[in-house]
């Protein structure tokens, strides 16, 4: 434990740093909004309810990340936000 470092900033550090297949930054609200917007929820979904969408994925929950990163980009572009 490092003052600081929490849950968020160690995933999202592995995610880029280390590569592993399994990690999955569901307090991001990057992943959230996403994830609101694909499955057309009416609110983000909040970190344990995304972790628990995101069992399926397993292992390769950080590729789905990735993937819903990429979604968040475009829908959020096509909005005019980005």
């Amino acid at each position: 434990a490092l003052p600081g470092i929490g849950r968020w900033t160690a995933e999202i550090y592995l995610m880029f740093a280390e590569s592993p297949a399994e990690v999955f930054a569901a307090g991001y609200l990057a992943l959230q909004e996403a994830a609101r917007i694909a499955w057309g929820l009416p609110a983000r979904p909040r970190d344990a309810d995304l972790r628990a969408l995101a069992e399926g994925w397993r292992p390769w929950r950080a590729v789905a990340a990735r993937a819903l990163w990429a979604y968040y980009r475009l829908a959020k572009s096509r909005e005019g936000v980005l």
